[in-house]
């Protein structure tokens, strides 16, 4: 815990909201499973997107520091996640 004190009392702290949110009598939790499913495909491409420049930086990644070809890859996947959550978005509001 003291190599990441921010990061470790986060993930408790979420932890705790969870455990505590599923004790809540009444609370529809198939519902709930599906909607945090629908939030976690909304926001996976700002996180590779993040991840894309993270994995890019010579001074945090190295000698592992992505290349040509994982850009490519990682471009295209990120660009793909990007247009089906805009077209699933579009699909919820206007349908």
């Amino acid at each position: 815990m003291g190599e990441a004190p921010i990061f470790y009392g986060l993930y408790t702290f979420l932890i705790v909201v969870g455990a505590g949110a599923v004790l809540i009598p009444g609370l529809p939790l198939l519902k709930l499973i599906l909607f945090s499913q629908v939030a976690n495909g909304v926001l996976i491409p700002f996180v590779l997107i993040f991840m894309l420049i993270l994995v890019n930086k010579r001074g945090l990644m190295g000698d592992w520091k992505n290349g040509h070809w994982a850009n490519w890859i990682a471009g295209i996947t990120s660009v793909t996640m990007i247009g089906l959550t805009i077209a699933m978005v579009w699909n919820l509001i206007f349908h």
